[in-house]
C-alpha cells in the first residue's frame, strides 16, 4: 500500500491495463473524444439517463454542456455523476483570451494565482488549475499525463480549457447527482465541486459516501444514491427540457 506521500497510480491498486476516454484534453483531443462518445450515443441509444465516474462522468458533462450551448439535444434526462474530475471544453474559444494573455506574459501556471498583473477571470483560471490538474499532477494521478509548459508554448492552442461555472454562459438544465468520497484527495474535491457548479443548483443533489475515489460500497449509502437516482428521473419528467 502506497504511503500518502507517495504518488497515486492506479497500478498500485489494480493490475492493469489502463485506458483513457482521450488521448489529451487540448479543444482538438476533447473534440475528437465527445464526437466519439457522440458517434456511440447514435449507435447504442437511445437512453433515459447517464452515469460517469471520474473522467467519464467529466465527459459527459463536457458533452452534455457542449449540446446545450449549442442549442442541439442532450440525449439523457439526467446525469448521475460520480467522483468527477475537471471537465475541459472542446471550444477553443472558451478562455482564448485567458490563454493567449498567459502566453504573452509567459506566465507560470503553477505559481501562485493572486499577482495584481493577472485579471479576475485570468486569477480564476490559474486558480483552478491548481487546485485540481496541478495537484493532481503532483500526486501522479493525472491520466493521461501532459507538461504544463503547454500554457507557454506556440499560440497557446493545444492548452486545456477548464471549465468553471464562472467563466461559462450558462449551466446544465437537466436533473443531475452529484456523488463523491468523503476519503477522496482534497483535489478530487475540488474537482467534483467544480462539476457540481456547472449544474443548475434547483435541478442538482450531492452527496458524500464515508469511501474515497469509488462508488459507494456501503448498504445504507447505495440506497440514498438510489433515492437520489430516483428523485432525478421524475425530475426530468416534470422538467422542461428546451434543448432536447
Amino acid at each position: 500500500m502506497p504511503r500518502p506521500e507517495d504518488p497515486v497510480r492506479m497500478g498500485s491498486f489494480f493490475e492493469g491495463p489502463f485506458y483513457s476516454h482521450t488521448t489529451g484534453y487540448s479543444p482538438n483531443e476533447m473534440a475528437d473524444a465527445l464526437d466519439h462518445l457522440d458517434t456511440n450515443i447514435e449507435e447504442l441509444g437511445p437512453f433515459d439517463g447517464v452515469l460517469g465516474f471520474s473522467q467519464g462522468a467529466a465527459l459527459a458533462l463536457s458533452y452534455m454542456y457542449q449540446q446545450q450551448v449549442r442549442g442541439e439535444p442532450i440525449p439523457f434526462k439526467f446525469f448521475l455523476c460520480f467522483s468527477s474530475v475537471i471537465p475541459f471544453s472542446a471550444d477553443a474559444g472558451y478562455c482564448q483570451d485567458i490563454i493567449q494573455r498567459l502566453y504573452a506574459l509567459q506566465w507560470d501556471v503553477t505559481a501562485p494565482a493572486n499577482s495584481p498583473v493577472l485579471t479576475g477571470d485570468e486569477r480564476l483560471f490559474c486558480d483552478v488549475l491548481l487546485r485540481t490538474v496541478i495537484a493532481a499532477k503532483e500526486k501522479g494521478a493525472a491520466l493521461p499525463e501532459y507538461s504544463m509548459d503547454v500554457y507557454n508554448n506556440d499560440d497557446g492552442s493545444k492548452a486545456p480549457r477548464v471549465m468553471h461555472v464562472q467563466l461559462l454562459k450558462e449551466k446544465l438544465q437537466i436533473p443531475t447527482v452529484h456523488v463523491r468520497g468523503k476519503r477522496d484527495f482534497d483535489f478530487m474535491h475540488s474537482m467534483s465541486d467544480i462539476a457540481y457548479g456547472m449544474c443548475e443548483e434547483k435541478l442538482a443533489r450531492k452527496l458524500e459516501h464515508s469511501g474515497g475515489h469509488q462508488p459507494p460500497q456501503q448498504d445504507a449509502e447505495v440506497r440514498s444514491v438510489i433515492r437520489a437516482m430516483e428523485w432525478a428521473i421524475s425530475q426530468s419528467e416534470r422538467t422542461p427540457m428546451h434543448h432536447l
